[in-house]
């Protein structure tokens, strides 16, 4: 438990552990080699280029003036507590001051690379309301010292007053029980890792694959037909065997990178509850500890697919207050659990939902004609009338094809879009392949907005959007007058209600 005296290096300026230098340094080498990476392979593949060392000489200065203003950063930042804030002083030509209120404070979270626990130090990030970002970061502390800030700056977020706690107060204040929800295991981490999205993966290594050959091809000549044609042959049907041969490779390829990056973020995670909201605990390299405040929690959002249903796995989402910069970087994910755990995350945020009766309602069929209009007939269009301009005509069975597939996923869509409402908030459920749901408290909205396109006018239809401070959620294709009577009611609980949003 931390003392008083533990406690008194926060009311002198203080600076970060000296560990800090070295991970400055290496932050800005990131960020030089992300943008530099053409360069680097330039001068591995063609080192006796003349214009490689002209590259090398502007590297290795830059690679010095990162390792000086590392090292002077360093010496010109300080934190401290004063007068109920914490502030920040940093900067080398352009000094900053920033001063935030301990009532401001929103989320205090700590971040560990593979550096940092090597050397027992974390990162220190604190949201505050209303910021476009981790508006305070610390970058390298030691454990048992950052530790003892968020005890303090917890305390003193609890109305406690402005001293140095005895230890026997902070026992009483800061001590809380905690209950582990869920602490996935390594059996847990490949069955997320399976039913993972393999195909988001895989357009992902193929678009830097695809932006990376022309870097490829400058350096070292080689072309990527040239190698197929190496491996398959030149003849006419290269394309359709090199689908057939490469695809699944490919395929296998996309599924262990999401297999491998599903152990590195979430390798030991614990899901934790607390007596004021939920903790996260992940990351093999990365260690990540992130928790967010019932009050602050705006909406929870849980989805499954075909293979997560298998494995009974639910991915929850506990959508927290924040600007829309860092919105989805403060969202608390989970990307497996049980029913078990979504039940307690369900009960925690809206209690009185399993006592509430829910009515169901249907968003209006005539959003299938919309739908099969822009993502059908048009694009099949504008492919029809390419064929033709080409006087070729044996493509229209794909262009058939393709709106018989846009009708039948809005169809699905428009049949398992369902909302259900209750006095104290809505369920909205949403499936095609996988299967979406949102859970939403009505005193947690900021405001409703009716959206009518003109075909929507002529129908007596449009869209009802509720905006939250985690982001938004829509309604599409529901009659005007129940919109309507819906927007007026929603206000009407929000005037009364008496709880805090945030």
């Amino acid at each position: 438990m931390t003392k008083k005296n533990d406690l008194d290096f926060l009311l002198e300026p203080r600076r970060q552990s000296s560990i800090a230098i070295f991970l400055i340094l290496l932050k800005s080498f990131r960020v030089i080699l992300s943008q530099a990476w053409p360069i680097f392979i330039a001068l591995i593949f063609n080192p006796t280029k003349s214009k490689d060392t002209y590259f090398a000489l502007v590297i290795i200065g830059i690679t010095a003036a990162s390792a000086i203003r590392s090292i002077i950063l360093y010496f010109k930042f300080y934190y401290y507590v004063k007068d109920d804030e914490l502030i920040i002083e940093k900067g080398i030509f352009q000094k900053t001051k920033l001063n935030v209120p301990f009532d401001r404070i929103q989320t205090i979270n700590f971040k560990e690379n593979i550096l940092h626990q090597f050397f027992n130090v974390v990162s220190l990030e604190i949201d505050t309301a209303g910021s476009k970002g981790n508006e305070l970061s610390i970058t390298a502390l030691k454990k048992d010292k950052a530790i003892a800030i968020r005890e303090f700056l917890l305390s003193q977020k609890k109305s406690i007053p402005p001293i140095l706690f005895s230890a026997e107060e902070l026992e009483e204040e800061i001590e809380t029980p905690e209950e582990e929800l869920l602490h996935l295991s390594s059996i847990d981490l490949i069955k997320i890792g399976v039913s993972q999205n393999h195909l988001k993966t895989a357009a992902i290594v193929f678009a830097f694959m695809f932006t990376s050959m022309d870097y490829i091809e400058n350096i070292t000549g080689w072309k990527l037909e040239d190698g197929i044609d190496s491996i398959l042959g030149s003849s006419s049907n290269t394309l359709l065997i090199g689908l057939i041969t490469i695809g699944p490779a490919f395929v296998i390829i996309a599924f262990l990178i999401s297999l491998v990056r599903t152990v590195f973020r979430y390798h030991e995670l614990r899901f934790i509850k607390t007596s004021i909201g939920f903790k996260v605990i992940s990351g093999l390299f990365t260690r990540n500890e992130q928790s967010a405040t019932i009050q602050k929690i705006q909406l929870i959002r849980w989805t499954t697919n075909p293979i997560k249903k298998i494995f009974s796995l639910f991915d929850i989402s506990l959508r927290q207050a924040a600007s829309t910069a860092i919105a989805r970087k403060q969202s608390i994910y989970i990307p497996g659990c049980f029913e078990e755990q979504l039940s307690s995350v369900r009960a925690t945020y809206f209690p009185e939902e399993s006592q509430l009766s829910f009515e169901q309602h249907v968003i209006h069929p005539l959003v299938i004609y919309r739908r099969v209009l822009y993502f059908g007939l048009i694009p099949a269009g504008f492919f029809l009338l390419s064929k033709y301009l080409e006087n070729s005509s044996d493509d229209y069975f794909w262009a058939i094809s393709w709106v018989a597939i846009v009708l039948f996923i809005s169809w699905v869509y428009q049949r398992n879009f369902k909302y259900f409402v209750s006095d104290e908030g809505i369920r909205i459920s949403t499936s095609i392949i996988g299967k979406t749901e949102t859970l939403l408290k009505w005193f947690k909205i900021q405001g409703i907005e009716i959206q009518q396109g003109i075909y929507q006018r002529r129908k007596e239809l449009c869209n009802l959007v509720f905006y939250t401070a985690a982001g938004t959620v829509k309604i599409p294709y529901i009659e005007l007058k129940k919109a309507k009577r819906m927007k007026n009611f929603i206000l009407f609980k929000i005037e009364n209600s008496e709880k805090p949003w945030m």
